[in-house]
């Protein structure tokens, strides 16, 4: 879900927040709020964190608003910088679960097709969207969650559009074999 904000509103946006502008800083915020929230959730795992996330982006940014000039879009810029902010709260906090008894949680899960049973549709290809590596999987979300424009995207992780050809294309046909493995196997 892209805001509805063109490139070149953004970049009017943007020069005005350089310049102090309030307002327009409650523009951009108001319009990316909630997909950059949700795109954090992604990463961080949790919607308090998320939020956390993406409320340090605005902060860092409107501190350093006199030197900020996204290259692309703002949009690509946002998300780009909460992705980095929510790497690096995810590598601030202790794991949850020590890893000895994630392994063991995952020996004692039921096999997959146990699990598919009986949900629909979305909640497998959520799951399925989860299981993906996570640079493919943030790919696959930035565009068909959010929006982005390849360019966009590679801008915002620092990878060329050629990557994210190859990581779309790969995530596509995952998520296409898990999904026909498992009308194969559904009652």
């Amino acid at each position: 879900m892209r805001p509805g904000l063109s490139i070149a509103e953004q970049q009017e946006l943007a020069a005005r927040v350089r310049q102090g502008d309030a307002v327009a800083f409650e523009r951009l915020f108001r319009a990316y709020y909630t997909p950059l929230v949700h795109f954090a959730v992604h990463i961080v795992g949790t919607l308090p964190e998320a939020e956390e996330v993406v409320q340090r982006v605005f902060v860092n940014l409107w501190r350093n608003r006199a030197a900020w000039a996204p290259h692309i879009s703002v949009a690509a810029y946002l998300y780009g910088a909460v992705r980095n902010e929510a790497v690096k709260y995810s590598q601030r906090r202790p794991p949850a679960v020590p890893l000895e008894e994630a392994a063991e949680m995952a020996c004692d899960r039921p096999h997959p097709d146990q699990q598919l049973v009986g949900s629909d549709l979305a909640e497998l290809i959520e799951r399925l969207i989860q299981e993906l590596p996570e640079q493919r999987r943030l790919i696959f979300t930035l565009s068909r969650d959010h929006g982005l424009t390849y360019a966009e995207i590679a801008q915002s992780l620092g990878i060329s559009i050629k990557t994210v050809e190859t990581q779309m294309g790969r995530a596509l046909r995952q998520l296409r074999e898990r999904l026909q493995a498992w009308l194969n196997v559904a009652p």
